[in-house]
């Protein structure tokens, strides 16, 4: 059973490592637990079996890291307010006319517009002579033919 005292892994591997203090108690805790050690043997194990990466920094690291941040700060960054406030700007145009002319309040100014008493000789006095649209339909259909026939 784990007690309060007990290493967690972090602390396991950083012991596998030998980056804990000489004088940790810790280090006092592993010696006298039985169960933390079976756990850092079973550790110790696992990253054994993992490859060993041997890398040397050369002497200009260092110097190349320094120029890549150097360059990355003097590096303007795209300002993405820019968009996100355009898109807004044009959302809210298009909700608004939306809303403003919609045709729900158009058909209620239209309700509103109270019946009026209109006659048929009103009716017949506001449309085009119709049957001068039907000889000139007429007339076009006749042209139609005679361009058919080729006559």
């Amino acid at each position: 059973m784990r007690h309060k005292d007990c290493l967690n892994d972090r602390e396991l591997i950083l012991h596998y490592y030998a980056e804990l203090a000489d004088d940790s108690t810790q280090k006092q805790h592993l010696t006298s637990c039985t169960l933390c050690a079976e756990r850092l043997d079973s550790l110790s194990h696992d990253l054994s079996q993992l490859p060993a990466l041997r890398y040397e920094p050369d002497d200009f690291a260092g110097a190349r890291m320094a120029a890549k941040v150097a360059n990355r700060i003097k590096q303007p960054r795209p300002n993405r307010l820019i968009p996100a406030i355009s898109i807004s700007v044009a959302t809210a145009v298009i909700i608004l006319t939306t809303f403003i002319n919609s045709p729900q309040q158009q058909a209620l100014q239209l309700a509103q517009v109270e019946p009026s008493s209109v006659t048929n000789f009103e009716i017949e006095e506001s449309m085009p002579d119709i049957d001068f649209l039907e000889d000139l339909e007429l007339l076009q259909e006749l042209e139609l033919l005679a361009q058919i026939e080729g006559v």
